[in-house]
């Protein structure tokens, strides 16, 4: 009993030991960085908590691993050659026994979008990170400039995503760009249901195990993606994630050599960037690793085809776009990609098990038992597994652990949430999964299962309670409203009008609206906006482009940002800026000495409007 349970035993031991000499696991701080903020201040190296979390989720996963291989006779090999090696058992093609279960989830997930209250977002919208996907794209529409006029602090898409909406209806509004990050949670969704199906088509259960467990884990996971909490499990900008991690473990696990299809693997490595830095940053390191991968398998041809279609689809984007717009783009890539901006936005992930540490340390823990259950999944020979669903779900896992590094990076719950999206199926899929093979040893359970699906009775009531759990219980719908008094699904229509087609006041507050009316009053002769506080949004309000490029003034976060914004206020000559508010969210004053001094030398104040400070040019 004790040689089973050493593994474990030692494996949390070492977490104990690391958690003592937490604080103590750090880098050299570089005392260069001039960069203010949490890092600044506490003089942290922005990879100390990648290594801490290396350490503390590594050294005992990796004990665990060596023990559990040792002393366990009935676990497969890491040895390529061996005969038990753990990738070599392929099981006979399965029929897709969930086709129909699976096109029921579908119908669930689009009864519950068309429940959604469209009308509950025209409310108060947040001045600066509202602003971030606002103002892009008027920079665009009046300069027609992409790169030039903006400096992209999400991506290309995720800040211009109102010009999608733009090119079709010719327009943009708050609303529209919501309604669009609505549908991206919808598809999260739907890309999520479609990983689950395809990770037990993988399995080697009976079709009623199977179906049962597929709609337990189906039910359960499409409750993660939130239309009311976008920082919960899965944001938005999953979306393109989720379907990227699909097809890569999809074709990855048919094992064929040539496989053309890999050429969109490829591609992914540019339309990734493209659509969120982060998201660009982990899709590009899962190539990495599935490079390493069919190399280590010795599939050179997919190894080629993938490696040339990533330089085809580059070398594409370079000859479709102007050498300057190109140059602004590295210049922008390298900024988001540097320590400059960890710098900025850093936050210190907290000591396991210290004081109001409870949402990181179970992020932690829930890592941690991920990877031991993933261990038992890989190399329990008794499990009698095929290969494919051990190769999709350590692909998908590895996706997840990918976008916890913006967790390490900005350690905030917000944060800590919306990254925990993937660990967390991977978690319950496992737990799940364990149970289901134990019931699967008792053939009585299989028949009880087989007797409830084939009742008729039984799916009846199945359809009708997840109809009214999906229609008439969501998240802001209180529980007295169900699938007969919600009206929102009857008004549909309706209700997405008025949230695309609502007015930019009714997104404002009295105060604000006073704001911007004498805001407009004063620059009326300015033909841009520039504003050094955290109102992003106002120059779109304003219906003026940026003055500058940096429309956000909290990333001029160096000596070369500062000298452009400089040049281009030069340049631009505005008579009006707006110096200072109430409105605090991530800008220091501090960060740009050179502005703050050239500010002074040209402009003096002029009013100060109900907290809101405006300099005025001087000799205007």
């Amino acid at each position: 009993m004790s040689k089973k349970f050493l593994p474990l035993i030692l494996s949390l031991l070492s977490i104990i030991f690391i958690t003592l000499f937490w604080d103590s696991i750090k880098l050299p701080y570089d005392n260069s960085n001039k960069i203010i903020g949490e890092y600044y201040y506490k003089k942290i190296n922005p990879l100390n908590d990648v290594l801490r979390f290396l350490l503390f989720i590594g050294i005992p996963v990796l004990i665990y691993t060596f023990f559990y291989l040792k002393n366990d006779n009935e676990a497969l090999s890491l040895k390529f050659k061996n005969k038990d090696f753990f990738l070599n058992r392929e099981l006979t093609h399965q029929k897709d026994t969930l086709k129909n279960y699976y096109y029921f989830i579908v119908f669930l997930i689009i009864l519950e979008f068309l429940s959604v209250d469209f009308t509950i977002f025209i409310s108060p919208m947040d001045v600066f990170h509202n602003g971030t996907y606002l103002v892009p794209p008027m920079n665009y529409l009046i300069s027609k400039e992409l790169f030039l006029a903006t400096i992209h602090d999400y991506g290309f898409v995720a800040n211009n995503v109102g010009l999608i909406y733009n090119y079709f209806f010719g327009y943009y509004n708050l609303g529209s760009i919501i309604f669009i990050f609505l549908l991206f949670i919808f598809l999260n969704k739907f890309f999520l249901v479609l990983i689950v199906k395809k990770i037990l088509n993988f399995s080697s259960f009976s079709n009623p195990i199977k179906i049962v467990f597929f709609l337990i884990l189906s039910l359960i996971t499409v409750q993660l993606p939130d239309y009311y909490d976008h920082s919960k499990f899965f944001n938005f900008r999953a979306c393109l994630y989720l379907l990227f991690v699909f097809f890569l473990g999809s074709e990855i696990c048919k094992n064929k050599d040539g496989n053309l299809n890999l050429i969109l693997v490829g591609f992914f490595s540019l339309i990734s960037v493209l659509w969120w830095f982060d998201i660009g940053a982990y899709s590009n390191a899962l190539i990495f690793l599935a490079l390493i991968y069919l190399l280590i398998f010795k599939q050179y041809k997919n190894f080629t085809i993938i490696l040339f279609s990533i330089f085809f689809a580059w070398i594409l984007f370079i000859i479709s776009f102007p050498i300057d717009e190109l140059k602004e783009f590295w210049t922008q890539l390298k900024l988001v990609y540097s320590n400059s901006y960890q710098y900025l936005l850093g936050l210190e992930y907290k000591k396991p098990f210290s004081e109001q540490s409870s949402r990181w340390t179970k992020a932690l823990m829930l890592i941690y038992f991920s990877c031991l259950m993933l261990i038992n999944f890989n190399f329990n020979k008794n499990l009698f597994l095929d290969k494919k669903i051990k190769i999709f779900l350590n692909i998908f896992f590895i996706s997840g652990l990918l976008v916890f590094k913006t967790a390490l990076m900005r350690s905030d719950p917000a944060h800590i949430k919306y990254s925990s999206g993937i660990y967390t199926i991977v978690f319950l899929f496992l737990c799940l999964f364990f149970l289901f093979n134990y019931l699967s040893k008792n053939k009585k359970y299989e028949i009880f299962f087989q007797k409830i699906l084939s009742n008729n009775i039984v799916k009846i009531l199945f359809i009708i309670v997840s109809i009214f759990s999906f229609a008439g219980i969501t998240n802001n719908i209180s529980l007295e409203k169900n699938f007969l008094t919600n009206q929102n699904i009857f008004n549909f229509k309706s209700n997405v009008f008025k949230l695309v087609r609502a007015d930019d006041k009714d997104y404002l507050l009295d105060d604000t609206i006073r704001v911007l009316k004498r805001y407009d009053e004063l620059s009326k002769k300015d033909s841009c906006i520039q504003v050094l506080t955290d109102d992003v949004a106002f120059s779109y309000l304003l219906k003026k482009k940026t003055c500058t490029q940096s429309y956000i003034p909290a990333t001029i976060i160096s000596d070369s940002l500062e000298r452009k914004f400089i040049d281009q206020l030069k340049k631009s000559n505005p008579e009006i800026i707006l110096y200072e508010s109430n409105t605090v969210i991530l800008l220091n004053k501090s960060n740009m000495p050179r502005i703050i001094d050239f500010i002074n030398n040209n402009y003096t104040f002029f009013e100060n409007f109900n907290g809101y400070i405006f300099y005025k040019k001087n000799n205007t």
